[in-house]
């Protein structure tokens, strides 16, 4: 029966986990069969048994298998499956309450081997598995760790729901500082776990970071050991070692509150952490008020919280291998660093001290109805007693004698208990005060807040905003395009602030948007200018990571930039410059009208953009062009020469006399760029010209003959423009 719960647990974390998948679009090769499979595996994994996943790929040219092993409980199914065997023993033994320890042991060792025994069948036949052509992967988690680690944590379970701790003779050996000491670390694992996942449901709210909050109630036992080590100043450890063809590399790194680029809103943990530690030492008080406290409760104290810190750094840590059959070879971890242990024992001592300090006017502050709640009622412990003669007949008859409480220790005076309220209230408002500030400097004075500033300018279209934001390092040439009147107007989208990284004065924030429907990230760089209010941060922008623009426009002295003219020189050969992110419409100017540029359009990010435009003559150019180089050709036909020098009409008589020309069919112009940044005029279409004359005749005596022909025309030449004069030359091989 307990399997079947922790089996509908896994069932349900194998639903959200599918739900994320598709969340993310990564759903789309999901099989629903492994709603069956899965949940053994999830379960088996609880208890540190890893889950390793077989690949083999191969065709005919090649074959490829791999492992890869991963050792992550998840601690969720791990509490589920343990209270459910708790719970269900305790209802067991009450309907039918063993007569024997030997009996209580052996029922909850027949527990253990039941459930086990359902666990590694389902884990080990049902693996979960996905196959496609000649590629297929299984995961299976039924390994021997789930036999070790699942006899044992089930026996001692399910021994505990049949018989109270307080019950066996071997309980009355251990010291009653140890006893509240374990009360105290149970108080404040309750209450920093109830301060820190509604914390977490509502900090994804804010986010809005829907595939984590569905993630949170499978997530929520490894979230809080992890969150339980940041809060109390230690630190997570991943190390990564990995070795392919006889190379090996290693690396580790560990990250705690004071590392780099931590969000401000964790610091939140340190003061869940304070809070968790005053209540436990409130319990620690009530626990050992009936006697005097001694050193043993110091160093018991330390003793519970440190082995608590090491079961918890046990389950937290999670971890990896990797290996295949190309030579490649790896392994990974993550947890707590191992030292959380000296770590969570310190926050023993603190609390034991503040037992002796702070708790006596706490515990008079807080409501008693929580305060008797969360010190329960000691037990009383059964002792073997030693007695002998009358006094060993005397208890015989009357059964096990029970430790009785002594008298309760004198109350505070009321000029004490103020100074002690007094110091705990400073303490708690130091650290309020505290993590307030890094709270607040987090969500309201962060860098994050300015790079929202900046892209919402951006949006808007609002250069004078953009550029009182961005601190640009650039020269008065290169901000020809850095102005508020040019500024890319609209196109950005959807813009969202990714990974936020702090290094001392510096800070780097990753942004993501849309541009014209095309994803765009960038690195935003930032440094700390100064301070408001002494304690909150003021930050500017020092490097936008702005994109760029080429441009080549021959014969152009200027831009029309987004229905602004620009000053740019250099567009003959070349000329870069940066640009805010956004849509920019471009056209090239030139000295006058008779030049004109076809205009473009660009989308720009951080990207590079190259445009090349080509200049085009205007409507006036060629009708000047066609005007002047008319008026040659008139001059040409004006001509009473058979091949006049200069001209395109020709004809191959000899000795012709009476020329006369006369331009039956003008000719069409075109103008166009010599791609050296001048001009040339062609004829597009020819015309044609008629010339009559007297050819002397081939006999001698005789008149002189009519002589006609008709030859084509066409005109060509270079054109020169010199502001708005065009001055054209006809080539010279006519």
């Amino acid at each position: 029966m307990a399997y079947a719960v922790a089996w509908v647990a896994g069932l349900a974390t194998t639903l959200l986990a599918i739900g994320v998948a598709q969340l993310e679009d990564a759903g789309a090769d999901v099989s629903y069969w492994w709603l069956l499979t899965a949940p053994g595996q999830i379960v088996a994994m609880a208890f540190r048994s890893p889950a390793v996943l077989s690949a083999s790929s191969g065709g005919d040219d090649y074959a490829f298998t791999g492992t890869f092993a991963t050792t992550a409980p998840i601690l969720t199914i791990l509490a589920i499956a343990l209270v459910a065997v708790f719970r269900l023993s305790r209802r067991d033994e009450s309907a039918s309450p063993t007569t024997s320890t030997t009996g209580a042991v052996s029922l909850a060792a027949a527990t253990a081997v039941s459930f086990v025994a359902i666990g590694w069948l389902l884990a080990f036949v049902l693996k979960v598995s996905y196959s496609e052509g000649g590629d297929g992967t299984s995961i299976g988690a039924g390994r021997i760790e789930l036999v070790l680690f699942g006899l044992l944590g089930v026996t001692v379970t399910a021994l505990l729901g049949r018989r109270a701790w307080s019950t066996w003779p071997s309980a009355a050996s251990i010291p009653l500082a140890a006893r509240g000491a374990w009360r105290g670390v149970l108080t404040h694992l309750v209450v920093f776990s109830a301060l820190t996942i509604p914390a977490a449901v509502i900090w994804l709210v804010i986010e809005g970071d829907a595939s984590l909050l569905i993630a949170v109630p499978a997530a929520a036992g490894n979230v809080v050991v992890y969150a339980l080590t940041l809060g109390h100043l230690g630190a997570l450890r991943f190390a990564g070692a990995g070795e392919f063809l006889g190379e090996s590399e290693g690396d580790s790194d560990h990250l705690w509150l004071f590392s780099d680029g931590v969000d401000a809103i964790f610091w939140l943990l340190l003061a869940f952490a304070v809070v968790a530690t005053l209540a436990a030492s409130v319990v620690l008080h009530e626990r050992g008020k009936a006697a005097p406290r001694t050193t043993s409760h110091w160093v018991w104290a330390a003793v519970v919280y440190g082995l608590v810190g090491g079961a918890l750094t046990f389950l937290g840590t999670a971890s990896t291998g990797v290996g295949s059959s190309f030579g490649a070879s790896g392994s990974a971890s993550f947890g707590p660093a191992i030292w959380f242990v000296l770590v969570l024992a310190a926050w023993g001592a603190l609390a034991e001290l503040l037992a002796r300090t702070v708790a006596p006017a706490l515990a008079g502050a807080l409501p008693p109805a929580w305060v008797e709640r969360a010190v329960g009622k000691p037990a009383e412990i059964a002792v073997a007693p030693a007695p002998t003669g009358t006094a060993a007949t005397a208890q015989a008859s009357t059964g096990p004698a029970v430790v009785p409480p002594t008298a309760p220790a004198a109350p505070l005076d009321p000029r004490t208990r103020k100074i002690l309220v007094g110091i705990a209230g400073l303490a708690v408002l130091a650290v309020v005060a505290v993590v307030g500030v890094s709270v607040a400097n987090g969500f309201f004075f962060g860098p994050e807040k300015q790079v929202k500033e900046y892209f919402a300018a951006l949006e808007a279209g609002d250069g004078e905003k953009a550029l009182d934001l961005a601190r640009l390092d650039f020269s008065d040439d290169e901000r020809a395009l850095l102005t508020a009147d040019v500024i890319g107007e609209g196109g950005i989208t959807d813009v969202e602030i990714g990974d936020v990284e702090t290094r001392g004065d510096l800070a780097e924030v990753t942004v993501d948007y849309q541009l014209d429907g095309a994803d765009q990230s960038q690195d935003v760089t930032l440094r700390k200018s100064g301070s408001r209010f002494v304690v909150f941060d003021e930050w500017e922008l020092v490097d936008p990571e702005l994109g760029s623009v080429s441009l080549t426009a021959p014969g152009a002295t200027g831009l029309t930039v987004n229905g602004e003219q620009v000053d740019v020189s250099g567009l003959d050969d070349g000329v870069t410059l940066p640009v805010f992110p956004g849509r920019y419409d471009i056209e090239p100017v030139g000295d006058s009208d008779l030049i004109v540029y076809e205009p473009q359009d660009a989308s720009i990010g951080t990207d590079d953009e190259y445009l090349d435009f080509e200049a085009a003559p205007s409507d006036a150019l060629v009708t000047e062009v066609t005007t002047q180089a008319s008026a040659y050709l008139d001059e040409c036909i004006s001509r009473r020469e058979a091949d006049p020098d200069g001209c395109p009409n020709e004809t191959y008589g000899f000795d012709l006399e009476d020329v006369k020309w006369t331009l039956s069919d003008p000719p069409t112009y075109a103008v166009e760029s010599d791609f050296s940044g001048g001009w040339r005029f062609t004829t597009s279409v020819q015309g044609s010209a008629t010339v009559t004359a007297k050819a002397p005749s081939f006999i001698d005596g005789e008149p002189a003959e009519d002589y006609k022909d008709t030859v084509p025309i066409d005109l060509s030449g270079t054109v020169s423009i010199d502001g708005g004069t065009v001055t054209i030359k006809v080539d010279d091989y006519y």
